[in-house]
């Protein structure tokens, strides 16, 4: 297998203005699967070009209606409703889950969702310096002072060593008003600390930008709901203006989640750009797929993509199509690997067939 290495075609970072607003405009397009006859007729060169444009898509360009992602667009929009004639303590979201349900993929979902209905509105949005979304990634054991020079880097703004945490803050809150920014996007909040009792000076530091800055605020991380950031008395505050979703992982125990679960395989399943692919068939596989990931949504995604990649690329695969051998190549978080192991061990005592039924799992 060769290495494939990033070039121009690859998204944009979402860590700056014009890498968020280049990975906004852009969508992947799922490449036009072709048949047997026209994809051996193609030259070395070309294949090589068709394989990457389906590895590229399917790393980065899949992007499935979960029911995190359609609840959160509801309650964002709910959200967008309330803050439109309040000056101050605006409400937000928070997507509180472990590092494997898919906040991140559900925030970029978010952003997405804003940005494109507010280009319909306002098509010559960038001509005017307008700026609708923002988003930034909490720094490790970061303060708020550190908090708002991440602001200020995403915005371009220069920082000086000599700066006050509370002099960044005003160039940051002048920016964002300036820019017209609507929907602002926190990652990673639990990294978020401070030096006071009770995290006080963060707390403080978030509170002050929904009061100054009229614009909708979603977090994202993992561990908010009982979290240091929100307990005290200011934190009480900080939890009252936000809806707090939890994305906890699927229970095949539940007659809605095992709907639910099978829906999300199928839709995986027509979005993958495989060319043997019989459309339908990765249902047979639903519990298996269950006791890899645990019930984890992202984890199903990684499983998914990172085998069909691996068929697109090794070529000793003549055939691309899903197995649990091929799916097997795949290793995914820590969790999901040792729970898997202890489910089969578990449920196969010494048996090596993974079918099992829905109900069994349940009981499991």
């Amino acid at each position: 297998m060769t290495l494939l290495f990033h070039t121009a075609d690859r998204p944009s970072s979402l860590h700056d203005r014009d890498g968020l607003t280049s990975f906004l405009n852009r969508s992947i397009p799922r490449p036009e699967m072709l048949n047997d006859a026209e994809y051996s007729s193609m030259t070395d060169t070309a294949r090589a070009s068709y394989d990457r444009s389906r590895v590229v898509y399917t790393s980065g360009g899949i992007v499935i209606a979960t029911p995190h992602v359609t609840e959160s667009v509801r309650l964002l929009k709910q959200a967008f409703a309330v803050n439109v004639g309040r000056n101050s303590g605006h409400a937000g979201l928070m997507l509180n889950g472990d590092s494997t349900v898919g906040k991140t993929e559900t925030a970029k979902t978010l952003m997405r969702t804003v940005h494109s209905q507010y280009t319909r509105m306002y098509p010559d949005y960038a001509e005017h310096g307008q700026l609708p979304v923002v988003y930034v990634s909490v720094p490790a054991a970061s303060t708020g002072k550190l908090l708002m020079k991440t602001f200020a880097e995403f915005l371009g703004l220069p920082v000086t060593g000599r700066e006050s945490m509370g002099e960044i803050r005003r160039r940051v809150v002048q920016a964002l008003i300036a820019a017209g920014t609507q929907l602002i996007v926190v990652d990673e909040l639990q990294n978020l600390v401070g030096r006071s009792v009770g995290l006080g000076e963060s707390v403080d530091v978030l509170k002050n930008l929904h009061n100054e800055v009229p614009a909708t605020f979603v977090y994202a991380g993992f561990g908010l709901a009982n979290g240091a950031l929100l307990s005290g008395a200011k934190g009480q505050q900080l939890r009252g203006r936000f809806t707090i979703f939890d994305m906890e992982r699927l229970n095949l125990g539940d007659a809605a989640d095992r709907k639910t679960w099978s829906g999300l395989i199928a839709a995986f399943e027509k979005k993958l750009p495989l060319r043997h692919q019989e459309i339908g068939t990765l249902r047979l596989l639903r519990d298996y797929l269950y006791l890899r990931t645990s019930g984890s949504i992202g984890s199903l995604a990684k499983l998914l993509t990172g085998a069909t990649i691996e068929l697109i690329t090794n070529p000793k695969y003549t055939q691309e199509c899903l197995t649990e051998a091929v799916m097997n190549t795949v290793k995914l978080d820590q969790f999901a690997e040792e729970n898997y192991k202890i489910k089969m061990a578990a449920l196969s005592k010494g048996s090596k067939a993974l079918q099992y039924p829905m109900s069994g799992l349940a009981s499991a």
